[in-house]
């Protein structure tokens, strides 16, 4: 039987989307070259201090717990609305060079969050990832890296293995068409325990959701298809923000 598809990478007016999560489910059961199975929405989170700079760990969980537990709540409530005609869960998006230094706050943050998405990660960022996905409490994952523009100086057969030996996890996205363009790439994580999810990185233009046959057709063409990144719905109960909670590997 073959796996589900899921799009996850997705934006609403939470951050800077255009389209509601309802709109973004029908939308993908609209879809005529895809028979998609679930969405995934991925709002960017901590990416904004609001009216003032954060200066501490404390101060980071006071400004974003609030909103964190918002955008939980939201994507959940679409999980019940949308419970037996598509699957929906509640990933978001982190701009690495922004968040960085905050990985300890944001772990504490992630109730109810299904898996994470960072992005503009480079080598530096990616070891320093590695050493810490394991303790995040969902999977982590890269969205929409160009592997060779990202990670100039370092082999991709280098940045594979560190990604499989973090159990970090690769998006398709549909900006990287041609995927042909990436065929060193492609060529060599088949050899690689890296598993794949596919994204559109949606905003404003829901022409992209049917691109995903594409990528879905490129990575089956290379004996990828039975790598697919599968989220686990976590559980709607946040903690309180300021009780740090234990780390445990997803």
């Amino acid at each position: 039987m073959s796996q589900p598809i899921y799009n996850l990478h997705n934006h609403t007016p939470f951050s800077d989307g255009a389209y509601t999560v309802d709109e973004l489910c029908r939308a993908h059961l609209a879809c005529r070259t895809v028979k998609f199975d679930g969405i995934g929405i991925t709002d960017d989170l901590f990416c904004t201090p609001s009216s003032r700079d954060v200066q501490n760990e404390r101060d980071f969980e006071r400004t974003f717990a609030r909103e964190t537990r918002d955008y939980v709540e939201q994507v959940h409530a679409a999980r019940r609305r949308w419970a037996g005609k598509l699957h929906v869960f509640c990933g978001c998006e982190i701009n690495w060079p922004l968040n960085k230094n905050n990985l300890a706050s944001i772990r504490t943050l992630l109730n109810g969050i299904d898996y994470v998405l960072f992005e503009h990660v480079d080598w530096a960022g990616l070891t320093q990832l590695a050493n810490q996905a394991r303790r995040f409490p969902c999977p982590v994952g890269l969205a929409h890296t160009d592997v060779a523009r990202q990670f100039p100086t370092t082999s991709m057969d280098q940045v594979v293995r560190t990604m499989a030996n973090a159990r970090i996890f690769y998006e398709v996205n549909t900006c990287m068409l041609p995927l042909a363009n990436h065929e060193r790439w492609f060529s060599i994580l088949p050899n690689h325990r890296v598993l794949i999810a596919f994204g559109t990185d949606t905003h404003d233009d829901l022409d992209c959701i049917a691109q995903v046959a594409e990528l879905v057709r490129y990575v089956e063409q290379r004996g990828l298809s039975g790598r697919y990144f599968l989220p686990q719905p976590r559980s709607e109960e946040p903690a309180p923000a300021a009780t740090p909670q234990s780390a445990v590997s997803p």
